[in-house]
């Protein structure tokens, strides 16, 4: 992971929904936590809702590294950023942390489409001027 800040950070307590039967944080549940981030994301970035008659992004690959258990009731920090882009995709970068520590990373890579016909779109000049904004690396 970069040095690049994290453009959302912010609290969560960790829920019982969200555990295994030995209340550690069940493995899917990351990818939960961080697609909640990644909508927020995109919202912000955008100023719109993620809809049917709106490009939008798709998830075309998806990793996560498990670094140390998290269990039921653990106050963590959730976090994300975009750390880079090309034409008609970004990564985003995730990571949920305890006490400062990552606990688990993640990385997705989006592709921008026409929801109806599943097109790619290119990133538009504001949308390309906020991510560099941000600290993303172009290319």
């Amino acid at each position: 992971m970069s040095d690049q800040a994290w453009t959302i950070l912010r609290p969560h307590v960790i829920r019982w929904s969200e555990c295994d039967l030995y209340g550690h944080v069940n493995h899917a549940a990351y990818l939960t936590l961080f697609e909640d981030l990644r909508v927020d994301h995109w919202q912000a970035l955008t100023g719109h809702a993620i809809t049917p008659d709106r490009p939008g992004p798709v998830v075309a690959q998806i990793e996560a590294r498990y670094l140390r258990a998290v269990g039921f009731g653990d106050a963590v920090q959730l976090a994300c950023r975009a750390s880079a882009f090309r034409r008609t995709s970004f990564v985003h970068d995730y990571a949920l942390l305890k006490e400062g520590e990552a606990c688990c990373t993640g990385r997705a890579v989006c592709v921008v489409t026409r929801q109806d016909t599943g097109e790619k779109v290119p990133l538009w000049p504001e949308l390309r001027a906020k991510l560099l904004a941000e600290g993303a690396a172009e290319g």
